[in-house]
């Protein structure tokens, strides 16, 4: 259940989506929006208040042109940014962040990571980065299936989330060595790696904690990325689920490539949940 949104903000148009989804979330779930803002703590304390009392009007201005209710809170802290969300997540109980899409820095992100990566990392609840205008409810939703906690958690999130929508899986099966072993990608090359696939799926299925209501996903002999981007067509969703996790232990960001890259240039909303 969703009783409190916390909407991190940067006072840009990106960061005015993720406050109109918060607030479309919040009407739809009863909860309370909490929006934020950081200002760098090293800056001059006269410097501070007045970017304090900007930003609060600018939040404030945000949230009347989004009809927010009128119990929605503000809140500018100073200090480094993920920790201090972090922190106030914690103080508040938010049983979900939201973002708007982040700035790309090309140079900075390439060692530090987005914001949204290092937040991820940080927070134990689910986070969500909004792309998109917000013009409705969530109506269709995509999850990605590859057997592990984190995909459960990521599904049963997106549920809760948008009870309405419709909701779509996927599995992409690796194929090692694949343009030696099926150089023509034909059915019959391809077959055993989709019966063991299968198999896996079928007995993890039948022992795992699912969602009701989260459908069996098909098998794919594809990378995960084509197998994606033709579910995400085929679908039409406006929200993928995704499980965070990292499969490689010397992994330095825990969340595995195709998650980095997917918060990284989001094709939809994303929703991203830790397992």
């Amino acid at each position: 259940m969703i009783k409190r949104i916390l909407v991190a903000s940067d006072l840009s148009s990106r960061s005015d989506r993720a406050v109109e989804r918060a607030v479309q979330l919040a009407g739809q779930h009863g909860a309370k929006i909490v929006v934020m803002t950081v200002i760098d703590d090293d800056l001059p304390s006269t410097v501070v208040a007045q970017m304090r009392q900007t930003a609060e009007e600018t939040m404030r201005a945000v949230l009347t042109s989004a009809h927010a209710s009128e119990d929605a809170e503000i809140t500018v802290e100073a200090g480094e940014p993920v920790r201090t969300i972090a922190e106030m997540t914690d103080t508040i109980g938010a049983d979900l962040v939201v973002l708007g899409v982040h700035r790309p820095r090309p140079f900075w992100d390439m060692f530090a990571g987005t914001t949204m990566e290092r937040l991820v990392r940080a927070l134990n609840c689910p986070v969500l980065l909004v792309r998109d205008p917000v013009t409705a409810p969530y109506r269709s939703v995509l999850c990605g299936i590859d057997l592990s906690p984190s995909c459960l958690a990521a599904g049963r999130t997106a549920m809760a989330l948008a009870p309405e929508a419709k909701i779509t899986t996927f599995h992409a099966v690796h194929v090692p060595y694949r343009g030696l072993i099926a150089r023509d990608e034909s059915a019959k090359h391809l077959a055993p790696f989709v019966k063991e696939a299968q198999a896996h799926l079928d007995g993890w299925w039948e022992v795992a904690e699912l969602p009701e209501g989260l459908p069996k996903p098909e098998i794919s002999a594809a990378s995960v990325n084509d197998v994606f981007t033709t579910a995400l067509a085929d679908s039409g969703a406006d929200l993928f689920a995704l499980g965070a996790h990292g499969r490689m232990p010397l992994s330095p960001s825990l969340l595995g490539g195709f998650t980095e890259a997917q918060i990284r240039d989001p094709r939809c909303d994303l929703l991203v949940v830790r397992g």
